[in-house]
């Protein structure tokens, strides 16, 4: 029966390949047949692959008890449980963290898979992986693809439909092999495939569906290219997901240390190697797991910004883990001259060229992106966008001080104000915002009522962004003497801090005094100030605010009421500048009120604006009719709506917030520029 078990198999992933091989010719020939031949590809291999990985059973239910077991029996092959499992994480009140909670529902699960007669065996799947090395080429290692980059920065691309922090982050029918052969084509090293079922709706189909995706894919720039790793990232915890992970053309897997104890790690690590001559990435979050990892002699070690027991992020994790090794005296860093003992990655949170500027400088070798990349409209953009390589950075972040050019950076900024309770905020949030506005100003019929309201309104923020206190948003140099540069830089900065997976909360005032705005950021925790008022460019110094950024409402006549005399407001705010403020936001003049009027102004005063090198945030009417045009035909630096989405005043309509936010990101990936 193992005899024709095997047959079968060399037969399919023979026919596979086949099928990869037209696959792949036809996408370099033409991007709009790479579609249909990648739903060819996977809907070849969904019944197929059925015989060789079945779909675990994700439907039975677990007491709180019969999960805490599940734990339990990790280490119980363990000669010395107390120092193996002195490291794993125990809460005060002995809950169980949503870590604890997903791998021992994940022991479980499997507990039960493999009891199933129809389930093939731990031998069987090591046969089914020789017969795939065999027929697709042999396992990459890890830390060789990594290391071969530099001085470049390894890209861990991942494909994620959804997680417990954020939910779904793909639709429904997005495709695996297409979204694989975007992320390969756009310069990714290594595919990262969540294949967890149950929390982040993924599967080993995805993985195998990209594997056979991008086997034999090359890099336009580079024929010679070799394809991507590909990793399972799961919550592995034992051989015989391993040998699945191999089974299904995966490179290597994920090892957390925060749920395995000591003597499973090592054993898991040893079975890798053995048995596949496979590296796998183990993660770490603390200084005392990644001890742990060292002691099992991990040789890349992946470092979680977030904590998976409560799910808050800090990206200083990495840098805290790199200066351990260096103090170890452990030769980590990327392109060492010196034999490098590990390679070190960072995990989680990062989304820009600024986090991966932040990590090259410490010798970090590779950086995983998931979310910020699933959510984007043109991935390839967002990925030539990070700067992996040094050069590139230099590039894009070198200022002429001699001359100015227009800006055209496109897109970056979606500002959702006039938000006065939580759950508008998050549904912001969810749909991709990187700013929400919280209105203090007396006048306006948005303000928040209480302290306490906006308080909640930034946990929320903070707790989808998973962090615990405000952004920082560095200060750049402010030495020469043109506010247009000074404010394309501090353009780039709030872009790349304020992301829409770590939005920022912006509080609206208009003309109250320092003092007061000192006292509201203190007790709410905002993280940016918009002043709307009459203050002037001088109000909007953030040492007046103890170093907490502003945006300067700029108001301009409505379209009916300009007389298309547009050169006094372009030349009357060009004059004004200075480099006080962060940003500047156009917003429509009506007379008696400031904000949330429902008009447009002409948005060509924002286009001959940023034509002189301004990046502006565009408000005033917008709405999800008309937010397109905006964005395709000025390509402003931002939009900001507030009315243009609302069910009744200070009330958000949850799916016009939606359609706002697709329709500007659309937009925006259109015309090439930005998101």
């Amino acid at each position: 029966m193992l005899r024709k078990y095997c047959l079968y198999c060399s037969w399919w992933w023979l026919a596979s390949s086949m099928l990869v091989i037209a696959t792949t010719s036809a996408f370099v020939v033409s991007s709009s047949s790479a579609s249909s031949f990648a739903r060819m590809a996977s809907s070849r291999t969904v019944t197929s692959t059925n015989t060789i990985i079945k779909t675990v059973d994700t439907s039975a239910q677990y007491t709180t008890e019969q999960l805490k077991q599940a734990l339990q029996n990790l280490l119980q092959d363990s000669d010395n449980p107390d120092v193996d499992g002195s490291h794993l994480y125990v809460a005060p009140d002995q809950t169980l963290s949503k870590l604890q909670e997903i791998t021992a529902t994940v022991c479980l699960d499997y507990d039960n898979y493999q009891q199933l007669p129809t389930s093939p065996s731990l031998q069987q799947l090591e046969e089914a992986a020789r017969v795939f090395a065999e027929t697709h080429g042999p396992l990459l290692s890890l830390q060789q693809v990594i290391q071969q980059q530099a001085p470049a920065m390894a890209l861990a691309a991942e494909f994620k439909r959804a997680s417990p922090s954020k939910g779904r982050m793909a639709p429904e029918n997005t495709s695996a092999a297409e979204q694989g052969m975007r992320y390969a084509h756009a310069g990714a090293n290594i595919l990262s495939v969540l294949t967890e079922p149950r929390w982040f709706q993924g599967s080993l189909q995805d993985l195998i569906d990209i594997r056979l995706a991008t086997n034999n894919i090359q890099n336009y720039d580079n024929d010679n290219r070799r394809r991507p790793a590909i990793l399972r990232k799961d919550f592995v915890i034992n051989e015989y997901m391993i040998a699945q992970a191999a089974a299904a053309g995966a490179d290597t897997v994920l090892l957390i240390v925060a749920v395995l104890p000591l003597h499973l790690l090592q054993r898991l690590l040893n079975y890798a190697r053995d048995t596949f001559q496979m590296e796998p990435l183990v993660e770490v979050h603390t200084t005392e797991e990644l001890k742990f990892a060292l002691q099992a002699g991990a040789r890349v070690i992946g470092v979680n910004n977030r904590n998976l027991h409560t799910f808050q992020m800090d990206l200083q994790t990495s840098e805290r883990m790199a200066e351990f090794l260096q103090q170890e005296g452990i030769v980590y860093q990327h392109g060492s001259p010196d034999d490098q003992q590990v390679s070190l990655c960072a995990l989680s949170g990062m989304s820009n060229a600024m986090d991966v500027h932040r990590y090259r400088q410490v010798g970090i070798g590779m950086c995983l992106i998931g979310e910020s990349l699933m959510r984007a409209s043109d991935p390839v953009a967002a990925i030539q966008n990070l700067c992996l390589h040094p050069d590139d950075w230099e590039a894009q972040t070198n200022v002429s001080s001699g001359s100015i050019a227009a800006y055209t950076a496109g897109t970056q900024i979606i500002k959702v104000c006039g938000i006065t309770n939580s759950p508008d905020a998050l549904k912001a949030c969810q749909s991709g915002a990187n700013l929400i506005g919280i209105i203090f100003a007396e006048k306006s019929p948005r303000k928040v009522t209480s302290m306490e309201q906006a308080k909640d309104i930034v946990q929320t923020v903070r707790q989808f962004g998973e962090r615990s206190s405000h952004l920082e948003f560095p200060a750049t140099s402010a030495s020469f003497n043109n506010p247009l540069l000074h404010l394309t830089q501090q353009a780039r900065v709030l872009a790349q801090t304020a992301t829409p997976q770590r939005p920022a909360v912006v509080g609206v005032f208009q003309n109250q005094s320092p003092e007061y705005i000192r006292s509201v950021c203190e007790q709410v925790g905002l993280d940016l100030i918009q002043l709307h008022g009459s203050e002037g460019m001088a109000a909007a110094n953030r040492d007046l605010y103890n170093g907490i950024p502003v945006l300067r409402v700029v108001d301009i006549p409505s379209a009916t009421e300009n007389n298309n005399n547009k050169n006094s407001p372009i030349q009357t705010i060009l004059q004004s500048l200075t480099n006080d403020p962060m940003a500047i936001l156009l917003d429509t003049a009506v007379p008696g009120q400031q904000g949330g009027t429902g008009k447009t102004f002409d948005w060509q005063i924002a286009l001959a604006l940023q034509n002189q090198g301004l990046p502006v945030l565009v408000a005033g009417g917008l709405t999800p009719d008309n937010v397109a045009d905006c964005v395709a035909s000025t390509r402003p630096f931002g939009v900001d709506v507030s009315s243009g989405v609302e069910a009744s005043k200070g009330v958000k309509d949850h799916v016009a917030v939606e359609h706002f936010l697709q329709q500007a990101r659309q937009a925006a990936g259109d015309a090439s520029r930005g998101f």
